[in-house]
């Protein structure tokens, strides 16, 4: 594979004028549908833009790759810019960007990656970027990469080649060495420099492409430098090749490459050489042989750096967990997502089926047909999945793919709210049992990881994922039980609501119902409801059910940039879903943030329960959302509390939320505060 069969003449333009990042981009997505790498040019445009507001993709020296992989691309190919003027790009090294490749990519494969692999490779000698920011034409510019090709290529005669074989082979002067298995087959002890890679997960999921062009770059880095290196990966699948705590003593040295928060307390007393991810790609050389020196500073856990030490240690650690944990939680709700959007509407399709065929507004409003039961099923079976996926998303964003099995355990027993006396299940945990029941299987399995890290990696894999599961279940089954006790309070404080002020108590549906979402309280407000028969009640819950996800989405339009892309994209979806009543739609932003997302639902909610009982309405049933409004009583003031509701959740949302704004409308902002915080000079 050679860089000339990916860019051709015509996929180079040469001297371009664009003056912003927008222009670039679209001239670059024209060349590539010019060279016919596209399907639809326009989609890919949109992918690309999708790509650069989730982290920057310029990698310094006046260079920046953007690369965007989706079906709406055809063959992988390579285009290229060079700009009369720099252009600002987000470079971790704050310059203008005067070089511009775009990748683009199949949905599925790799080929990619490798693309730009070799790429960055060449970009490292600043020589052939500054060579190619001044090329006149697009032959001369690829004369220059070829020629870097070239020089980097090992010639034929230098290959060693093997020495014949005889067979049968001769044994007679064969020595007998006597050795054991473990010596055999155990992996390498001793490395000179380990190394981590880290990128901030930020808008959750980024593609791994910089992560494997840092660990690239390092391992060549070391070859040059003559050192042994291990290199610890912190990706899109979670920690891979971790280090042991026999590797860490005897390393002479630690690299941190990184945009995000690292676990430096193991690390005590090394000597430690910190930069961005950019510098790792750029620089990894001058990293290593700086580790390597007399001149690389010996790292201390928790030494006061200043006065009031200790107070500044205590801030520095809570700014490490607390960035972490976010970063989890919106990893698991990332995955979740599409199991909302597509099974809310599949469970949407099955009260439109009944609504049509006329089926009357009761319990089994969205299921009383066959054509309807179908779709209703089917969705329910995606959003029953959804929060099992969500334990196992989280736990496999803290460690590594052994943790996935454990986490989806934990999340089924906490769904079915197993106990360990009850097997048959009994009240769901919902929402906050799927995040304890991923957390603690992440958490079990880092542990595992350091007890079984020495056994062989299919025997260790297997302790993992067993010994985690098994912990995992016992875990969320010992906390199964808070979900039943709940349930038993939250219905006895609606009773006592309900015998005070009928406003009381459809406030008090309502926060029931956005608080968990499905979870206990939820399952005890519509217990409720319906065993009283209170057509009141059952109206107040109905219109709360459907507040809290248009909320979300009204929100997601009028204060996009307080939500990541991937929340921001299929927010438009929870207005279908609030119109069906579907109020698990707020499950994934709620799982990514909590704090922030909950209390404008809550309190969106219980103003709405509160002024469809203050209203007097009435319906027959819950489930339907706003599709049973045409047997409600008093639907009109139904409308008007949800409306109501709605707006003052979603100023909520948009006063709590936090802005999530790396790259927008074609204009250039500077790098992450990550970034910035973990970058330091290698110089």
């Amino acid at each position: 594979m050679e860089i000339r069969d990916f860019l051709k003449p015509e996929g180079i333009l040469i001297g371009c004028g664009a003056s912003d990042k927008k222009s670039v981009l679209d001239t670059l997505v024209e060349l590539h549908d010019r060279c016919g790498n596209l399907k639809n040019a326009a989609a890919y445009y949109e992918q690309v833009l999708v790509r650069e507001e989730e982290g920057t993709t310029a990698v310094g020296g006046a260079t920046a790759i953007p690369h965007a992989q989706g079906s709406a691309v055809r063959r992988t190919g390579l285009c290229a810019i060079t700009l009369q003027e720099g252009i600002q790009w987000g470079a971790p090294d704050g310059g203008p960007v005067q070089l511009i490749f775009l990748i683009a990519a199949p949905g599925q494969g790799s080929e990619h990656l490798a693309v730009l692999s070799r790429l960055i490779t060449m970009l490292m000698n600043k020589s052939v970027a500054r060579a190619l920011i001044r090329a006149e034409s697009p032959e001369a510019f690829l004369a220059i990469l070829e020629e870097e090709e070239n020089g980097r290529r090992m010639e034929p005669h230098k290959i060693p080649m093997p020495s014949p074989r005889k067979f049968p082979p001769d044994w007679t002067n064969v020595q007998n060495v006597e050795f054991g298995a473990e010596q055999a087959f155990s992996p390498q002890d001793f490395y000179r420099v380990l190394a981590v890679v880290s990128q901030s997960a930020g808008e959750a999921m980024q593609d791994n492409g910089y992560v494997y062009m840092a660990t690239q770059a390092l391992h060549s880095a070391a070859v040059q430098v003559g050192a042994s290196i291990k290199v610890e990966t912190h990706g899109r699948e979670g920690v891979e090749n971790t280090f042991t705590p026999r590797e860490i003593e005897q390393a002479e040295a630690v690299v941190i490459v990184s945009d995000a928060p690292v676990d430096m307390a193991r690390f005590d007393g090394k000597h430690v050489v910190r930069g961005s991810l950019g510098d790792g790609i750029r620089s990894g050389e001058k990293m290593l042989r700086r580790a390597l020196s007399d001149t690389a500073s010996v790292y201390h856990h928790n030494t006061p750096r200043q006065k009031n030490g200790g107070e500044r240690a205590k801030k520095e650690k809570r700014a490490f967990v607390l960035p972490s944990l976010s970063q989890f939680l919106q990893a698991g709700a990332v995955h979740v997502l599409p199991f909302y959007a597509a099974g809310g509407l599949l469970r949407l399709i099955g009260f439109f089926i009944d609504l049509f065929t006329g089926a009357s507004y009761t319990e089994s409003f969205g299921y009383s047909t066959p054509a309807s039961a179908l779709f209703y099923t089917v969705g329910t079976m995606l959003l029953s999945l959804a929060l099992p996926v969500l334990s196992a998303s989280i736990a496999q964003a803290m460690a590594g793919k052994w943790a996935f099995v454990p986490g989806f355990t934990g999340g089924l027993l906490a769904v079915a709210g197993t106990t360990l006396y009850t097997i048959e299940g009994g009240i769901s945990s919902g929402l906050f049992g799927a995040l304890l029941a991923g957390l603690s299987a992440g958490v079990l399995v880092r542990l595992l990881q350091k007890v079984f890290s020495r056994l062989p990696d299919g025997v260790s894999g297997f302790m993992y994922t067993f010994l985690g599961a098994l912990l995992a279940g016992t875990a969320v089954c010992g906390v199964n039980p808070l979900a039943a006790a709940l349930y038993d309070g939250a219905y006895w404080l609606i009773g006592i609501a309900a015998d005070a002020s009928g406003i009381l108590l459809g406030a008090l549906l309502g926060m029931c119902a956005a608080v968990d979402m499905g979870g206990p309280l939820t399952q005890a407000a519509h217990a409720f409801a319906y065993a009283v028969g209170n057509p009141n009640a059952l109206a107040a819950l109905a219109a709360a059910t459907i507040t809290a996800p248009l909320a979300i989405a009204l929100a997601c339009v009028v204060f996009r940039g307080r939500f990541p892309m991937p929340q921001r994209q299929i927010g438009p979806v929870n207005f279908f879903l609030g119109i069906g009543g579907i109020i698990q739609g707020g499950i994934p932003y709620a799982a990514a943030a909590p704090v922030r997302i909950l209390p404008g639902c809550v309190i969106g909610s219980a103003v709405t329960g509160a002024l469809t009982a203050a209203f007097a309405c009435s319906a027959a049933s819950v489930g339907g959302g706003m599709l049973t409004f045409g047997s409600m009583t008093g639907w009109m003031y139904a409308l008007l509390s949800v409306t109501a509701g709605t707006i003052i959740g979603m100023f909520l949302l948009g006063a709590l939320g936090k802005v999530h704004t790396p790259e927008r409308d074609g204009k250039s902002v500077s790098p992450p505060k990550a970034a910035v915080i973990q970058q330091k000079s290698v110089s």
